[in-house]
């Protein structure tokens, strides 16, 4: 398995394209020259990067592209890539250690036990939802069946430990009764 300091995000995925498992993706600035065809792009599906070997590209100005994975074979596995950011190998981790991982890509807290002001356990992140104006973590309780959300800003995270896999958030009361 890869280490997830060692991906760098290159994509993202907006939309089905057909009903044969090609995607629409949208290139980060910069990124359109460094996506090779032979090497595998990484999703982070259940808080682990899967990686994805690209059967066709084609791409659509200087930002977009139509891909379909040789492992997708129709819509159904397609739909679980769609918001899903694509990552590809870097060289090295940024700030050169595998402890501090680029702390502005929300994916790599995918995994992380998410704490109430350092006390008590909320439950593990297991997604980023990267939505225009209000961005959130999805946030899985162990002793309950459905998620709850948490805005993905400032006001609500007091730290991050990297090495521990451990977000403190501070939250207004009631916010983790609403279900995602």
């Amino acid at each position: 398995m890869i280490e997830p300091a060692l991906l760098r995000p290159v994509a993202d995925v907006l939309k089905l394209f057909g009903n044969n498992g090609t995607l629409i993706v949208k290139f980060r600035p910069q990124e359109v020259e460094s996506f090779q065809e032979t090497e595998p792009v990484f999703a982070f599906m259940d808080g682990m990067p899967v990686p994805f070997y690209i059967a066709s590209i084609d791409t659509k100005g200087n930002d977009r592209a139509r891909i379909l994975f040789d492992s997708i074979y129709g819509e159904r596995e397609a739909l679980e890539l769609v918001g899903k950011t694509l990552y590809s190998p870097r060289s090295e981790p940024e700030h050169g250690t595998k402890e501090h991982p680029n702390a502005t890509d929300p994916n790599l807290l995918i995994g992380f036990t998410a704490f109430h002001i350092q006390q008590e356990p909320l439950g593990t992140v297991d997604a980023f939802m990267n939505w225009h104006l209000n961005p959130c973590l999805s946030i899985r309780p162990a002793n309950k069946t459905e998620n709850f959300l948490v805005p993905f800003q400032q006001a609500f995270i007091q730290d991050i430990d990297f090495k521990a896999k451990r977000i403190n958030l501070i939250l207004p009361e009631g916010l983790t009764l609403l279900n995602a």
